[in-house]
């Protein structure tokens, strides 16, 4: 799990320059330091902010290296004008400068733009008041990556699948090197256990009767329960307390269950869709079919939002302008809440063949941005639309969230290396997410604005 988040603090701040000097330069930096450090502990209670004055070339290269195990760094521009930013961004951490309008304009006009253009991963806002809510909202950018770095995902998965995963032989496809190509970009740690020793350490130790608790428990909350299996359902537990228990001793922050593939050849005969609407409340990020890929915008989310993003297929209608988010999952708090916002129907899915799916009637009306991550191409793929209704029908997966876009151009902006999976998240981040994928030295596509 997630432990302390400790982000470096460096305040560009010689006492002679573009300021002025001393004494009422003294005086001036060290009540904007004070200032911006109480806002700054205020905002973000339980992260560890660690400060260091910049006022020479040797103070530089002692930061850089205190603090080269960083995830990234906070930089403070308070005066200029004497380069001491371009080591520290050049350094190549994702770095965040909050820059003085005044006397730490020419530190961040002349350091940033050079550094944006050159491709190092940096971002910046200048403003009078340093100590500002739109400046300090740039930090959570660090802390959400420190989190991401130190995440661990328990991906659960056949013997062959594991033996591929782990090995990355020769001739592997771009399916085999994937968790190495996404720890590299991300920090993200993927522990790969086959479904074996998932059910025998885990699954088949989970009691009857605590699997019928959680089974009669969900039943009785549902809107609806349009199912007649109810051994599904009490399977379907059984995987919920298996995917908890094994969480909790593993240490991750995340599970991905292969559920197809191991549903459908008898190494694991529970469907998680249950268990994953449950696991939220755990404070556990479910990831559907094992997808490494969306597994990424899921943890974002969280971090960086406290939103409970969501894998989705994505349908298409283009005559209507609309998209059809389907899964057999999704949230009931979407927002990321600790209690539930929505009603949820149990129910088959795909034509009747699968059960223990949930149809969950999200809210509309509102924003919502939809994600995808290609580790390949370093790519974010982003569009935003508006949530407008829900879909209860028997073709495909049972939860179908429809959205109003430029459906358009999102199909022919598809990038297909990426798949078809795609992240919902409740609200409009596409400017954040942009920032957020400089930061990890990714592009993004905005795949509904290009025509």
């Amino acid at each position: 799990m997630n432990s302390g988040v400790r982000i470096p603090v460096a305040f560009i701040d010689p006492v002679i320059g573009d300021l002025g000097a001393p004494p009422g330069s003294i005086e001036f930096i060290e009540n904007e330091k004070s200032k911006f450090l109480s806002a700054l502990k205020s905002s973000y209670p339980g992260i560890n902010f660690v400060s260091y004055d910049i006022r020479d070339p040797a103070d530089i290269q002692s930061f850089l290296y205190a603090e080269g195990n960083a995830v990234g760094y906070l930089v403070v521009t308070l005066n200029s004008a004497m380069g001491f930013i371009d080591p520290i961004i050049r350094s190549g951490k994702p770095t965040i400068v909050i820059a003085d309008a005044y006397a730490g304009a020419g530190e961040y006009v002349l350091g940033l733009s050079k550094a944006v253009s050159e491709g190092y991963p940096v971002i910046g806002i200048a403003t009078r008041n340093t100590a500002s809510q739109a400046a300090l909202s740039k930090v959570k950018y660090l802390i959400a990556l420190a989190k991401l770095k130190s995440s661990k995902i328990l991906f659960v998965v056949s013997p062959s699948l594991k033996s591929h995963l782990y090995w990355q032989f020769g001739p592997n496809t771009d399916m085999y090197s994937v968790l190495r190509l996404i720890q590299s970009i991300t920090g993200v740690t993927p522990i790969v256990m086959d479904a074996n020793e998932f059910r025998e350490r885990f699954f088949d130790k989970v009691s009857d009767e605590e699997a019928g608790e959680w089974a009669d428990r969900w039943v009785k909350n549902a809107e609806a329960v349009n199912d007649d299996s109810m051994d599904e359902i009490r399977n379907s537990a059984r995987l919920y307390v298996a995917m908890r228990n094994a969480v909790r001793e593993l240490g991750v922050d995340a599970i991905a269950v292969d559920c197809i593939v191991l549903y459908n050849t008898g190494l694991l005969k529970a469907w998680p869709c249950l268990g994953y609407m449950q696991l939220w409340y755990d404070g556990v990020m479910p990831v559907c079919e094992a997808d490494p890929y969306a597994a990424i915008p899921i943890l974002i989310a969280k971090y960086l939002f406290n939103r409970n993003g969501f894998t989705v297929n994505v349908g298409i209608d283009e005559e209507r302008g609309e998209f059809i988010y389907h899964h057999c999952y999704a949230p009931t708090n979407p927002h990321g809440g600790d209690k539930p916002e929505v009603p949820y129907i149990i129910t088959k899915a795909h034509l009747g063949i699968k059960h223990a799916s949930i149809h969950v009637k999200l809210p509309t009306n509102e924003p919502i941005t939809v994600v995808g991550f290609n580790p390949e191409e370093r790519l974010l793929t982003i569009h935003v639309s508006k949530s407008i209704g829900n879909e209860y029908s028997p073709q495909v997966c049972a939860t179908k969230l429809i959205g109003s876009g430029n459906a358009g151009n999102v199909a022919r902006n598809w990038h297909w290396r990426g798949g078809w999976h795609r992240v919902v998240i409740y609200g409009d981040f596409r400017k954040e997410l942009e920032e957020f994928a400089r930061l990890l030295g990714l592009r993004v596509l905005h795949e509904d604005l290009q025509p």
